[in-house]
């Protein structure tokens, strides 16, 4: 039957608890001074936490430096010398780790080299009160730290509660810190502010003729309309419907200064001359030819004329200027008839 300790719960303890009235508990050394145990190096006799009471009667239950038995929980064996201390007296609060394998000043060491001597460059880790040189440290230090220092045993980080195994001199630990590198790095990430998402800028639309709508943007150009010259001799030509015929190139054009009948009857493609009594004839006009030279033709822009559609229509009929009426104020001359004789005159 293993026989296990009753601190860490590992098989291989041998060292019972020695009380009056018996124990069953088992220890192993170290987990014997880290649990509280009284030990007495000349007696190897133990008392567990229970009956740690007992040991007043026991010579060797004193303070090497009060000299007397005290608050015997507060008492730790000096793993070198084998002398109790209070811990009161030292000014330490003891801990489960620093009980375990602790030296009294006199006794410490260097925990990397064994060697004792040269306190003055000796470090003590506040978590086990172990000694250990400036120049032996992994890496070594300059002078000593003006805050707290732990060694690498008792390097736990307050985050993810992870300590690193022995001297590992790959450990990822920063030189007096409480929290491993890993955690150092998680919390420096969630302290920087996070940038805003870049929002791309939509593209500026191409350059139209006319404002593009904003629900609709026009990607394609339109060309601006071509401009027609001013004074232009010869006319622009009419846009043609594909649906309709397009007219005779040897048929000539009407003239425009010719004015179409004034009846309705006569077709449009046909001309009558119309005759004008000499009373109503207006002043003679200058030639075209000479306003052309003196005044620029209007800018005009002519619609877009229907070809003309030639058909075969009737004579016209004769146009029947009205008689001629004596201007309004003098009476019609009376012409004698000739059947009546001409009366004589006085």
């Amino acid at each position: 039957f293993p026989q296990k300790c009753e601190r860490c719960g590992r098989a291989g303890a041998t060292i019972p608890c020695r009380a009056a009235a018996g124990c069953s508990r088992l220890y192993h050394f170290p987990c014997a001074a880290a649990a509280g145990c009284f030990q007495s190096v000349k007696t190897l006799r133990l008392l567990c936490p229970e009956h740690v009471a007992e040991a007043k009667d026991m010579e060797d239950a004193r303070c090497s430096v009060c000299n007397g038995p005290g608050e015997l929980p507060d008492l730790a064996l000096c793993s070198s010398c084998g002398q109790h201390f209070h811990g009161a007296c030292l000014g330490i609060s003891w801990t489960p780790g620093k009980r375990s394998g602790w030296q009294c000043p006199q006794c410490k060491v260097c925990q990397t080299c064994r060697q004792r001597g040269q306190d003055s460059a000796l470090l003590v880790c506040e978590a086990c009160d172990k000694g250990y040189h400036t120049f032996c440290v992994e890496p070594a230090v300059q002078g000593f730290p003006t805050g707290s220092w732990k060694c690498k045993n008792c390097w736990v980080c307050s985050d993810c509660g992870w300590r690193p195994a022995g001297l590992d001199s790959g450990c990822r630990w920063s030189p007096g810190s409480a929290v491993c590198r890993d955690c150092q790095q998680r919390q420096a990430t969630a302290n920087v502010p996070t940038a805003p998402e870049h929002t791309p800028q939509p593209e500026p639309p191409a350059q139209t003729s006319e404002s593009p709508v904003p629900s609709e943007p026009t990607d394609a150009p339109i060309p601006p309309p071509e401009l027609e010259p001013v004074g232009a001799d010869e006319e622009k030509q009419p846009l043609l419907d594909p649906s309709e015929t397009p007219p005779d190139p040897e048929e000539a054009p009407p003239d425009p200064r010719e004015a179409p009948p004034g009846d309705g009857e006569s077709p449009p493609g046909e001309l009558v001359s119309v005759e004008v009594p000499p009373s109503e004839e207006p002043p003679e006009e200058a030639p075209s030819e000479e306003l052309a030279l003196d005044q620029p033709p209007p800018d005009t822009q002519l619609s877009d004329p229907q070809p003309p559609d030639v058909q075969p229509s009737e004579e016209p009929l004769p146009l029947m200027l009205p008689p001629e009426e004596p201007p309004p104020g003098e009476l019609p001359l009376e012409r004698p008839s000739l059947a009546e004789p001409v009366p004589d005159r006085p």
